[in-house]
């Protein structure tokens, strides 16, 4: 899927509302709900995180340069 357009909610609000359609021509187009948590959210005072996805755990970190790792 592409992403048309994005609106960002209020800043009190926990989620942004994105439009977005297949890559292909004539079809329908959705508007779909998009949870946001900055890092800020998610880390507080912490360099990684867990996170329960169908019985298995991954690792989100946030590396030396910044960058988030999503790990098994």
């Amino acid at each position: 899927m592409k992403v048309i357009t994005n609106l960002t909610a209020k800043e009190h609000m926990s989620f942004d509302v994105a439009i977005v359609a297949d890559e292909a021509p004539n079809h329908d187009v959705k508007i779909l709900r998009i949870k946001r948590l900055s890092t800020e959210q998610l880390f507080t005072d912490v360099k990684e995180v867990m996170i329960e996805h169908l019985n298995e755990t991954y690792i989100l970190r946030i590396t030396k340069q910044n960058k988030l790792i999503l790990t098994k």
